[in-house]
């Protein structure tokens, strides 16, 4: 895993960079036609067909398939036992919130879905050593990464996933909608390009209004990667990293106190445009959705 520390005066935490998602522009919609589906009786394909394909018409490759990778790009393909429990995980905690949460979003989640989920059992390593954590291509194949380490009770393990799926949707979202109205205006400087790899912190993210380093790229990203945290992070994690105000009389350093609950200011601007902006759209309420998703996660397991 990759680790950023997060330094803010009076305390000092690991955090795990929850996820690094490589894509095209964004911005732009690329047209995309699935490759053709290979029918199959092994009981992993005919449960993908009954209960994914069939229904939302998303394709799930398992099998290995090195085409998925780039020629610099190695990986381990998914143990065959673990793509039934993964693909009924998708279900419960990614579609199913859609669909019992109100019709609108039920349509939603229909008409968004990606055309292919690629399962990969580890993480995808570069040939010049960097680590991939969640990889998405044009809103139209997903692949989650690291499903060999299949563990229910590893709360961050599941948020890697399900923040994949969300943060994907994002930007299918503003591909067919644009972001909403003033997003662009509010942090226009904190953007800092391919700038994000240089070792921008957590706390440097918060300072310039994104909830990571990897939201400091673009607009794009910034809305994506909100989004997707907003959704699937722990709530009470969520508001009292980037939302509430800290108390800067805690902090041995007050003036950085203060430009990190600046930054948490910009995030909380944002994220209402975001509300409003979902609600105006598409008729969805993201507090709702964000209970549902969190109430399921909690309850899955069990």
């Amino acid at each position: 895993m990759i680790y950023r520390n997060f330094d803010i005066g009076f305390f000092s935490i690991g955090i795990v960079i929850a996820i690094l998602i490589t894509a095209c522009n964004k911005s732009e919609v690329v047209d995309y036609k699935a490759p053709d589906i290979k029918l199959s009786n092994h009981p992993n394909d005919v449960y993908i067909r009954e209960n994914i394909l069939n229904k939302y018409g998303t394709a799930i490759r398992w099998e290995w398939d090195q085409r998925f990778l780039n020629k610099d790009q190695s990986a381990d393909p998914i143990k065959e036992d673990l793509v039934i429990p993964v693909t009924k995980l998708i279900e419960e905690l990614w579609i199913k919130p859609f669909l019992v949460l109100s019709e609108d979003s039920k349509l939603f989640i229909q008409e968004y879905m990606p055309k292919e989920l690629v399962y990969i059992g580890s993480y995808i390593f570069e040939s010049d050593g960097e680590i991939i954590f969640g990889y998405a291509e044009n809103g139209a194949r997903v692949s989650l990464i690291n499903l060999n380490a299949f563990d229910l009770d590893d709360r961050i393990w599941l948020e890697n996933q399900l923040i994949t799926m969300h943060h994907e949707f994002s930007h299918i979202v503003h591909q067919k909608m644009g972001l909403p109205n003033g997003y662009n205006n509010i942090s226009p400087l904190g953007y800092v390009g391919e700038g994000w790899r240089n070792g921008v912190s957590l706390s440097d993210a918060i300072k310039r209004g994104m909830v990571s380093a990897y939201g400091t790229r673009n607009q794009f990203e910034d809305f994506a990667q909100l989004t997707s945290h907003f959704l699937v992070q722990d709530t009470v994690y969520f508001n009292s990293t980037y939302i509430k105000d800290w108390n800067c009389e805690d902090f041995s350093d007050p003036n950085l106190c203060l430009e990190l609950n600046k930054g948490k200011e910009l995030i909380s601007r944002k994220l209402e445009l975001i509300r409003k902006f979902y609600l105006e759209e598409f008729s969805i309420n993201i507090d709702e959705l964000r209970d549902t998703i969190q109430s399921r996660m909690s309850a899955y397991k069990n």
